[in-house]
């Protein structure tokens, strides 16, 4: 039985054929370097942020049900 697998797509507009190709490589690498460049003061300032935001929605949404 000749086929496709449900899993491949042949389409021109994959959204994954770009992870596959040497330039997906490449575009991963430039993500990975990205994350790799920010201290770790960076990431405990942005999840102190993250979390105060959080806090103040949950807040505001317990205050409008009550």
């Amino acid at each position: 039985m000749a086929g496709s697998t449900p899993g491949q797509s042949t389409r021109s507009d994959d959204p994954f054929r770009m992870y596959a190709s040497p330039v997906g490589a490449g575009f991963l690498q430039k993500a990975n370097k990205i994350f790799e460049d920010f201290p770790v003061s960076k990431y405990i300032l942005f999840f102190v942020i993250f979390s105060i935001e959080v806090i103040i929605a949950f807040w505001v949404s317990i205050y409008l049900v009550s």
